[in-house]
């Protein structure tokens, strides 16, 4: 595939930390159906067409006692991926230049195996391929996550790209390729705009999706060589051909019909005894245009029925945050409860968001919010809330603990992966394996030497310093007049800049004990 290989190069395909791709998300959905998966602390995870390697370089990191293998065909992402490695010190993880149809079984095998972002752009062969290694190379009880463009979402997409492809025809300079994408995208959006007919906003809603995307990702969604959407139950039945079987999908509430409005959720259960016929009209329903789906081996026993009782295996955290006393509400929706005691217990995760707890610690801290003992009914109902909440999509759960803190310490440690990436690049990874924009720029400044050895007062210093060297401009509102930090001595105030960064960095998951 020497085209394919030389524009995924020249352009390279977009790459971040990912927490849907992460063994922790796979072993969470495992067992909400009533898997037993491998412990994620002690996981061997394998991730195909890993790109730099970002997502699995943060399994590593936040996984110590992991191994991890990255596999992807491009020399020169691997390279960018082992100089983040040999960085940020990581010995539990290693980048391979290689072809997957070259990998065979000295490998080993894996808990967990991830394909993300590879298997509509390669062909039918190594479609096949990604599909045996799973089959081949992963544990009896482990879980692989395969990404892929969908339909009928895919369907007007499909068409899109067939007028980009023809647009582009002549052009072999990727670069200019990706010019004129750009310009017909230009074009398109400004010659729907004036029309009302369905045809035309269709047109306009999808290119506004793509809008605000890199125009690397744009470029190969749309010019690659190889662009392969299927309808979910093709997929599920290939995947069947090699003794693999559905799990879930990586975004469990998107698995359910009670998500949909009442009346097309009450006629949706006529199909909830096969899960893939119901997925697929649902699918139909939303338009869908992707999937992040698991398998797991043929003969694996599932249970599809959810029960609250689930809750208790988790670590659980949730950014809804009280807009009322009944009301609660984050940017993927609104979870409304009358019961005092589900209230307390949301309270307390706002309070201490992102961190995780256990089920027993958010009882136990509900109860003593209300005045009361831990009784069986308050754990029923909290644990019912809970779950509701994470069929919303609302709050989110965890198999093991996040390495995480909300409480500065008084020498800060922030996570090492996010102090190297942030002498690079404005967007670190955080300790939930997620990608975070540092807007801030005291904290973008601090950030490196958040290294546990300097406290308050050597950090004041290090500001002090950038500011008398004309590195760092702060300014402070004095009078009425705002006025440069660097020509008045004001200490206490520069100590509270200092402290408003350190808490900004702590919500945004970078911060470790």
């Amino acid at each position: 595939m020497p085209v394919t290989k030389i524009s995924y190069d020249e352009l390279p395909y977009t790459s971040n930390a990912m927490p849907y791709a992460q063994p922790d998300r796979l072993a969470t959905v495992a067992m909400f159906f009533g898997m037993t998966p491998p412990p994620v602390e002690t996981s061997r995870v394998l991730e195909l067409g890993c790109g730099d390697g970002r997502n699995l370089i943060a399994s590593a990191y936040t996984l110590p006692q992991s191994e991890c293998l990255g596999i992807d065909l491009s020399p020169p992402r691997i390279a960018r991926g082992k100089a983040t490695i040999d960085a940020v010190g990581l010995t539990n993880i290693q980048l391979q230049c290689q072809n997957i149809l070259d990998l065979d079984d000295s490998i080993g095998q894996f808990d967990y195996i991830i394909a993300h972002g590879i298997y509509s752009w390669v062909p039918v062969a190594v479609q096949n391929k990604i599909l045996n290694l799973c089959q081949q190379h992963l544990v009896p009880n482990g879980v692989a996550y395969v990404s892929y463009n969908t339909k009928p979402g895919w369907n007007m997409r499909s068409t899109l790209r067939d007028l980009m492809l023809y647009h582009t025809a002549t052009i072999s300079d990727p670069e200019q390729r990706e010019v004129q994408l750009k310009a017909l995208l230009t074009f398109l959006l400004e010659s729907t705009a004036a029309s009302n007919d369905a045809y035309s906003q269709h047109i306009a809603e999808e290119i506004k999706n793509f809008s605000g995307l890199p125009s690397t990702f744009v470029f190969h969604e749309f010019l690659e060589e190889e662009n392969k959407p299927v309808y979910f139950h093709q997929f599920t039945e290939r995947a069947k051909v090699f003794g693999l079987t559905y799990l879930g999908d990586a975004y469990l509430h998107t698995m359910l019909a009670g998500n949909f409005p009442s009346t097309v959720a009450e006629k949706l259960q006529a199909f909830n005894r096969n899960v893939i016929h119901q997925e697929q009209v649902m699918d139909f329903l939303s338009n869908r245009h992707f999937r992040h789906t698991l398998l797991c081996h043929q003969g694996t026993s599932l249970r599809r029925a959810i029960s609250a009782d689930v809750i208790s295996q988790f670590y659980i955290a949730s950014s809804l945050q009280p807009i009322t006393d009944n009301s609660f509400q984050n940017q993927r929706g609104t979870l409304n409860t009358e019961s005092p005691v589900i209230q307390a217990a949301f309270r307390y995760l706002a309070g201490r968001w992102p961190a995780a707890f256990t089920f027993a610690e958010i009882v136990e801290e509900a109860c003593q919010q209300i005045g009361q003992a831990p009784a069986q009914t308050d754990e029923y109902a909290i644990a019912n809330a809970l779950l509701i909440a994470y069929t919303k999509g609302l709050i989110e759960l965890y198999t093991s603990p996040l390495r995480l803190v909300t409480t500065v310490s008084p020498r800060p440690l922030a996570s090492q992966l996010a102090r190297w990436e942030v002498q690079q690049r404005k967007r670190v990874t955080n300790l939930r394996c997620e990608e975070v924009i540092i807007e801030d720029i005291t904290a973008l400044q601090i950030l490196p030497y958040l290294d546990g050895n300097h406290d308050r007062e050597a950090l004041l210093d290090l500001f002090q310093g950038w500011i008398k060297a004309g590195k760092l401009a702060i300014e402070v509102e004095q009078s009425n007049e705002a006025v440069k930090l660097a020509e008045v001595n004001m200490r206490n105030v520069l100590g509270q800049v200092l402290e408003d960064s350190l808490q900004l960095l702590a919500r945004g998951g970078v911060l470790r004990a």
